[in-house]
C-alpha cells in the first residue's frame, strides 16, 4: 500500500504529465475515500466481526491496486486512487482490534506494519527503476500475500457490541488524541503530498527514494520494537508531537538526497512514538476497540484530505516546499499544546457497554 503511495506522484508528474496541483487532487481523493471507508468499516468490525472485515478489505485492495497497472491518464488515475483509498480504509480498525484481543502489544503490532512498508518500498523502488508501473505490480503482489495470510486467522471469542452509526461518546472520550493527531498529521500530509517530488528534485532516482523511505521504516521498526510498549500512551504521544516538529524543521536544510537521510531516523522515532501511543490510547481505553481504532484511522485519512488542500493553497501563494514544511512545524507544536492541556489531569475510564460474547 505505502510503496504505491510513494510512486503514484512520480507516475503522475513524470510519466503522465500531470501538474503538481492536480497531484494534490489525486492524493486528496485517495484520502477522502479512505476516510469514509474507515468510518463505516471500523464500526462494522465491532458489529459483524473482525475477520470478515479484514479479509474483505484486503481482497478488494488487492484487486483495486492491480488497476494501477493500466492507469495512463489523469481521469483513470483519479478513479483508481479513489477506489484504492476506499478499499485500504476497510481493514485497519478491525485489524488493530483483532491484534489487541489476540494479546499482541500495540508496539509489536505497529512494528510489522513499519517493516512491511520498508521492505515493500525497497522492492517497489528497485522494480520502478526498470518501469514505474512495476512498483504497482509489487504492491498488488504484497496485498495478495496479505490476503492469503488473513485467510489463516483463527476465530476468537469477542465482545459483540451494539454501536451506533454516529458513536458520539467514543469520539468525545478520545477527542484529545484525535484532535492532536489530526492537527499534526494533516500538516505532515501537506509535506507528504509532494514529498516524492521533493526527493526527486533533490536528485533522487526511484531506488534512492526507496532507500530514504526505507530508512524511515527501519527506524520505526527499531523504536516500535524496543521502547514503545514500555512507555505510557500519553507520554508517547507527547514525545511524538515534539519530535515531529524538530524533524519537519530539519527538512528545508537538506541540499541533496544524502543529507535528507539522517532526518529519516528522527522521523521514524517521531511516528513510532506518536502512532503507537495513539493506538494504545484508543485500544486500552475503549471496549468498542474496532470503532475507536477505525475512528483513529478515519482521522489519519481525513488528515490526508486536508493536507493536500493545505499544500495546494500554500504552494499557490508561495511556490516551493519550504513554506509547507515550516507550517508543519507550527502545527505539530500546536497539537502538543492541545493534547497536553486536555490530559494534564485526566484519567480515562472505560464505559460500560451492552455486550454479548460471540466467536468471529
Amino acid at each position: 500500500m505505502l510503496s504505491a503511495f510513494t510512486y503514484v506522484p512520480i507516475l503522475a508528474r513524470e510519466t503522465i504529465g500531470i501538474s503538481e496541483l492536480l497531484v494534490t487532487v489525486i492524493v486528496g481523493i485517495y484520502a477522502t475515500s479512505s476516510f469514509i471507508s474507515s468510518y463505516i468499516f471500523g464500526r462494522a468490525g465491532d458489529v459483524y466481526g473482525r475477520r470478515v472485515v479484514i479479509r474483505l478489505g484486503l481482497f478488494l485492495a488487492m484487486v483495486s491496486f492491480g488497476l494501477l497497472l493500466v492507469s495512463s491518464s489523469f481521469e483513470v488515475l483519479f478513479f483508481v486512487r479513489m477506489v484504492n483509498g476506499f478499499c485500504v480504509g476497510m481493514y485497519p480498525g478491525a485489524l488493530a482490534a483483532y491484534a489487541f484481543e489476540s494479546k499482541m502489544k500495540m508496539g509489536r503490532f505497529a512494528t510489522w506494519g513499519a517493516a512491511g512498508w520498508g521492505i515493500g518500498t525497497l522492492f517497489a523502488g528497485y522494480a520502478a527503476g526498470y518501469n514505474i508501473y512495476y512498483a504497482f505490480l509489487m504492491s498488488t503482489l504484497f496485498l495478495a500475500i496479505a490476503f492469503a495470510s488473513a485467510l489463516t486467522l483463527p476465530p476468537m471469542k469477542r465482545e459483540f457490541m451494539k454501536v451506533s452509526w454516529f458513536p458520539v461518546d467514543t469520539f468525545k472520550r478520545n477527542a484529545s488524541i484525535y484532535l492532536a493527531v489530526f492537527i499534526r498529521h494533516s500538516s505532515a500530509f501537506a509535506i507528504w503530498t509532494l514529498w516524492p517530488l521533493f526527493l526527486y528534485d533533490l536528485g533522487g532516482n526511484p531506488f534512492s527514494i526507496a532507500i530514504v523511505q526505507a530508512t524511515n521504516a527501519v527506524a520505526q521498526v527499531f523504536f516500535m520494537a524496543t521502547m514503545t510498549d514500555r512507555v505510557d500512551s500519553k507520554k508517547l504521544v507527547a514525545i511524538g508531537l515534539i519530535s515531529s516538529a524538530v524533524t519537519f524543521a530539519w527538512f528545508p536544510f537538506a541540499r541533496n538526497i544524502i543529507e535528507i537521510l539522517p532526518s529519516q531516523l528522527l522521523l521514524g522515532f517521531a511516528w513510532a512514538t506518536l502512532y503507537v501511543g495513539a493506538l494504545k490510547f484508543v485500544t486500552e481505553n475503549n471496549k468498542e476497540r474496532s470503532t475507536a481504532a477505525g475512528l483513529l484511522q478515519s482521522i489519519l485519512s481525513l488528515s490526508g484530505v486536508v493536507g493536500p488542500v493545505v499544500a495546494a493553497v500554500i504552494y499557490t501563494i508561495i511556490p516551493g516546499y519550504v513554506p509547507i514544511m515550516f507550517y508543519a512545524v507550527g502545527m505539530s507544536l500546536l497539537g502538543y499544546v492541545i493534547f497536553w492541556w486536555n490530559n494534564r489531569n485526566d484519567k480515562q475510564k472505560m464505559p460500560a457497554l451492552e455486550l454479548e460474547i460471540k466467536t468471529s
